[in-house]
């Protein structure tokens, strides 16, 4: 078995997806200057008046600059919670064309209530046609922008100049005909850093048209060295062990993955690609909530909490009481756990149990346990154990919905059997979640497991909507006494 090989770094220069996005930040801010003072000067229109209540300060002879800034301050705003910057270098004119028009629109229609409503002046020119006018000098001058920044990366890319570190996995006769499919042997030498061959699997030998890297078994040691982008995986496809393994591999590096299937499978409807060649492949990156999802979910955590944690004060004191009479010990329990990027952090809770709890090591609670106080069955009945951990919301390690976080000691147990645990790390972990609600606590490490599958199944549809369910759902639980 071959083991891993080092290459010689690739000759273009690389592709950074942030150097991309301050190009087209960079771009925004030039066409929204440009449009900003062609409307200014056709219309006239007193920018310092208009938006009076947005400016923080007032100079003299500056008015109109300041204003102007404002303004344009506001649309990079909406570009940024819009997804505009996230991963521009992946897209294509096509793929742009309706995000650029919808915030334009969005930004516009704003714009057509502040000068039908809230302006201090008289207007000459009627608000909708201005406001129609404005969108369309906004569109044009910003999409245009954009489309020169992606055309000439796309002319760095075709000419050799810009690109992406890609590794080829698999080395069966359809990668060897994917890869015979292009024409420039020396272009493909630098489109691909080399290839993997199947581990326990004959093959074919690749070396002509790319080198040969190592074995599957050694792909994560391999993207690691390598700083891999993007992987074409082509492997035999009743191997599905194989494949779950370098997918999930590859999704925990963050790597866009492009799988290839078969026609079989297409005219069956089981597949859908998004290219139109003659070798498909199914895309494959990790699900990511919009911008402006994710810094809403974060200002709700902030607030809620906040709120939850005033307004509960008075339970807060009682809980305590009575933890303090009931047993000896803190009222408050404190463990560290594992949050986003695998970034420990103490979680906060009402002490349930004995203070001796673990004395024999780790153990997860179960039903009926010795170790839980008679407060303690009571608190956890209601879930009202967990509600320290909206400090731990407040500084921003949890949410209050995503995957619940475990301890080093149990996940060192749940990775070797379910590697697939990795993606929750993805994200903060939450007070409750998915899994929760369908599966319940888990006892042992096999019962987290079981109830993994629900947690993936969530970090596969996240969405502010899934959120608000997942928290009806626990506040159902909560009502009905269903904790434990």
């Amino acid at each position: 078995m071959p083991g891993i090989k080092e290459k010689e770094s690739t000759k273009f220069k690389r592709i950074v997806d942030k150097e991309v996005a301050l190009w087209h930040f960079a771009g925004d801010i030039i066409a929204l200057i440009l449009c900003h003072i062609l409307f200014l000067g056709k219309y006239r229109l007193p920018y310092h008046e208009i938006f009076s209540p947005l400016i923080p300060v007032q100079i003299e002879h500056m008015s109109v600059a300041i204003a102007i800034a404002t303004v344009i301050i506001l649309w990079l705003f909406a570009f940024y919670i819009s997804g505009h910057y996230s991963n521009p270098a992946r897209k294509s004119g096509l793929q742009i064309i309706g995000p650029t028009a919808a915030t334009c629109f969005i930004m516009s229609v704003l714009l057509f209530f502040m000068l039908d409503n809230y302006s201090p002046i008289e207007l000459t020119t009627n608000a909708i046609s201005l406001s129609l006018r404005y969108l369309f000098v906004v569109f044009v001058f910003t999409f245009s922008f954009r489309m020169a920044i992606i055309s000439r990366l796309h002319h760095l890319i075709i000419t050799g100049k810009r690109g992406y570190k890609k590794i080829f996995v698999g080395n069966n006769q359809q990668a060897l005909e994917i890869l015979k499919e292009q024409k420039d042997a020396n272009a493909l030498r630098q489109k691909f850093v080399g290839y993997l061959v199947e581990d326990n699997e004959s093959g074919y030998d690749m070396t002509e048209l790319i080198p040969c890297l190592g074995s599957v078994s050694d792909i994560e040691e391999l993207v690691n060295l390598e700083d891999i982008d993007e992987a074409v995986v082509c492997l035999n496809q009743s191997h599905h062990e194989t494949i779950n393994h370098v997918i999930n591999i590859l999704k925990q590096k963050d790597i866009l993955i492009k799988l290839s299937t078969n026609i079989n499978q297409m005219l069956e409807g089981t597949v859908k690609t998004q290219n139109l060649e003659s070798s498909p492949f199914i895309t494959i990156t990790n699900h990511k909530i919009p911008v402006w999802q994710g810094l809403a979910k974060r200002i709700f955590d902030f607030v809620m909490a906040w709120t939850g944690l005033i307004i509960s004060t008075p339970l807060f004191i009682g809980i305590a009481i009575a933890i303090k009479n009931n047993s000896k010990g803190p009222v408050f329990y404190q463990q560290e756990r594992i949050g986003k990027n695998k970034k420990p952090f103490m979680i906060y809770k009402f002490r349930s149990m004995y203070t001796d709890a673990e004395k024999n090591g780790p153990a997860l609670a179960s039903h009926n346990d010795p170790r839980i106080t008679s407060v303690g069955k009571f608190i956890r009945k209601w879930r009202m154990d967990e509600l320290p951990q909206l400090i731990n919301i407040i500084m921003g390690d949890m949410s209050f919905v995503g995957p619940r976080p475990e301890r080093q000691h149990f996940i060192d147990q749940i990775l070797p059997k379910a590697p697939h645990y990795a993606h929750l790390f993805n994200v903060r972990p939450g007070i409750t979640s998915w899994g929760m609600v369908k599966y319940g606590y888990a006892e042992n490490v096999e019962e987290m497991i079981e109830r993994l599958q629900y947690d993936i199944l969530y970090l596969e549809n996240r969405t502010l909507v899934i959120d608000f369910k997942i928290m009806l759902f626990t506040l159902r639980t909560i009502l009905n006494g269903e904790g434990k």
